[in-house]
């Protein structure tokens, strides 16, 4: 083995340590985070004698650049069943809740492409993401109607019709949501304000502008015509 090679040998050791120590590091941090993920969900919080409390386990917050732009409400019934011991215990349960559904659009996703502008008629024209459904909500804590009814119901089906319900529950809001007539309301409701959104700073201005707002998808005519390349600054600097 030459001189070369002699110095060579110390510099892989160490760099073999380094990334033996990366390897450690990462698998300890992976270890970690997997059991703070365990301990906030299935280990219930107590105080010093023992008992279980009500408290916020684990918080995150995340920046949102979503516009509401319509909430609907109302009552959801859900129905749910359990049989056990091959049949003999029948149980059922029936339920009615409040229910809120939120419908978002993200802003946060428009850049300078989705902007054109008319110079002949002043229209700002703006293409924004289709309206979501969001934030589907049964509030469980105000049921109007809550029934069980079964010869013997067990803890364990008391339990299995509890979740069966809630799911259903929550399926009806959001299938009731999502009906074309409430999409196409959300839509109309977003369309006005996010066009009063943007109209504003342009009035503000003194820009004598009419601002219209389509949905990805819709259809919106020939773009021929339109500016592509003028940014918001540069209509509102237009005299």
């Amino acid at each position: 083995m030459g001189e070369d090679g002699l110095k060579a040998s110390p510099r892989g050791l160490v760099q073999s340590w380094a990334i033996g120590i990366a390897v450690i590091v990462l698998a300890v941090a992976a270890g970690l985070i997997g059991y703070r993920y365990y301990i906030s969900r299935y280990e219930v919080q107590t105080d010093d004698g023992g008992r279980a409390v009500a408290e916020a386990v684990v918080t995150s917050f995340t920046p949102m650049g979503d516009l509401r732009v319509s909430r609907i409400g109302g009552i959801a019934q859900s129905v749910a069943s359990d049989t056990r011991m091959g049949g003999m215990l029948v149980s059922n349960r029936v339920m009615k809740a409040p229910f809120e559904a939120s419908y978002f659009v993200d802003l946060s996703r428009l850049d300078r492409r989705d902007y054109r502008w008319d110079a002949r008629s002043r229209t700002l024209i703006v293409t924004v993401p289709d309206v979501r459904v969001d934030a589907v909500n049964v509030d469980e804590s105000r049921m109007t109607v809550d029934r069980t009814s079964g010869l013997f119901v067990s803890r364990a089906a008391m339990a299995a019709l509890q979740k069966q319900a809630s799911a259903g529950a929550q399926a009806v809001a959001r299938r009731e949501a999502n009906k074309p007539e409430r999409l196409a309301a959300a839509r109309r409701n977003g369309r006005a304000q996010i066009a009063a959104l943007l109209v504003r700073p342009l009035r503000i201005a003194g820009v004598d502008a009419t601002v219209r707002v389509r949905y990805e998808g819709e259809p919106g005519g020939d773009d021929a015509q339109l500016d592509r390349s003028r940014s918001i600054a540069e209509i509102l600097a237009l005299p």
